[in-house]
């Protein structure tokens, strides 16, 4: 049976076969036919590889293609004045630490914190001591020499006395009345007073007390007008004229009205700002000393859009500005912000009209294609 099996499969292989073939040694036709079926499985394997690659690929291709949607709100500019705010602090434009010029012991207070004061007004008096006596003893002085000078005009007329002697009795006098004078001084400085119409804010003696040449009686603070001050950047100070309209909004929510009083020409060495300081109206003294308030200058009118603070971003260099959408391709805008409140931010430098992205702007880039939907739920404000 195997015998004719055999006999079979070479007949059928000797028919098949090709004559060079068989006319090849029986190993040469083993390795030849092992080498062609590799190379078979091989090229079977590179097609199967070659089907999956371009698979992946669509696969892959399929969501680039996709185009991404983005919200986006059209915003029309309106003409507004534009304002320039910067932070600031409420400050007295007439604030006084009164001090003493004579030296001495506290012998009475006439003031108490808050008590308003008139200029001239006594706030600390300090004991005359041996003042009164020497303040005596001068005017005493001044009067014996203004006599002595009487006599020697009077002598020098009838040529009893030379010119040398009137000079000399002249002299004495205008001494002997400095002397005087400078006592009155010493009586008149014992009475620290009111430098100007006020409120006092601060007392640093009490009775008893003993104060020198420059020590602390009271501070006193000028309820009218008062100033809110603040600093202007290198490129808003240009646009600031003094006795331009301002205000300033303080954190009590209160707006108080008033007008540039000074620009400085100088900048800060350490910031490289400008002061500026805005006059304030307080006829009813509400306004104090040192509260943080908001300075509101108008500078101009131009045309700028409302927006949210929510959809400003950074470019790559670190400048404010809005993704836009124009003929479906993004495109970064700078703004420049001119006023920001409760209400939302307006902002130029857009054009008159634009498409803004208010929905999707941190996940695209400049120059990406999208899909525009129009924003109807009031995200903007």
């Amino acid at each position: 049976m195997f015998a004719s099996l055999k006999s079979l499969i070479v007949g059928t292989y000797t028919r098949f076969m090709p004559r060079f073939w068989l006319s090849m040694k029986p190993q040469y036709q083993w390795a030849l036919g092992i080498a062609i079926v590799v190379m078979l499985w091989l090229a079977t394997g590179v097609f199967q590889l070659g089907g999956h690659t371009a698979e992946g690929a669509a696969a892959q291709a399929k969501p680039a293609s996709s185009v991404p949607s983005v919200r986006v709100a059209a915003l029309t500019a309106v003409l507004r004045d534009a304002t320039i705010t910067v932070k600031g602090r409420t400050q007295a434009l007439h604030s006084v630490d009164v001090r003493a010029e004579v030296e001495g012991v506290v012998k009475a207070l006439h003031f108490e914190k808050g008590d308003r004061v008139k200029q001239g007004q006594v706030l600390c008096e300090i004991k005359l001591n041996d003042r009164g006596a020497k303040a005596a003893q001068a005017k005493a002085q001044m009067a014996q020499a203004a006599k002595e000078l009487q006599v020697a005009e009077d002598l020098y007329k009838e040529g009893f006395r030379s010119k040398t002697q009137l000079a000399q009795a002249q002299a004495s006098y205008e001494a002997a009345k400095a002397g005087a004078s400078t006592m009155d001084i010493q009586l008149a400085n014992t009475m620290i007073r009111a430098p100007f119409d006020g409120v006092v804010d601060d007392r640093y003696v009490d009775v008893g007390d003993y104060m020198r040449v420059g020590d602390k009686c009271a501070m006193v603070i000028a309820p009218e007008p008062f100033l809110a001050v603040g600093t202007l950047s290198e490129e808003e100070v240009g646009e600031v004229v003094v006795g331009d309209e301002a205000s300033a909004t303080l954190v009590t929510g209160e707006t108080v009205k008033g007008h540039v009083r000074f620009v400085s020409d100088h900048a800060d060495e350490a910031t490289r700002t400008f002061r500026v300081e805005v006059e304030l109206p307080n006829p009813d003294n509400k306004l104090r000393d040192g509260v943080s308030a908001d300075i509101h200058i108008p500078v101009k009118r131009l045309y700028a859009q409302k927006i949210s603070p929510g959809i400003l971003v950074l470019d790559d260099s670190g400048v404010v500005g809005v993704r836009t959408v124009k003929n479906g391709v993004v495109r970064f805008m700078p703004v420049h912000i001119i006023s920001d409140g409760p209400g939302g931010m307006w902002v130029s430098g857009l054009p008159n009209l634009v498409n803004v992205i208010t929905v999707g702007q941190e996940f695209v880039t400049d120059g990406e294609h999208v899909r525009s939907v129009m924003d109807r739920t009031g995200a903007m404000l």
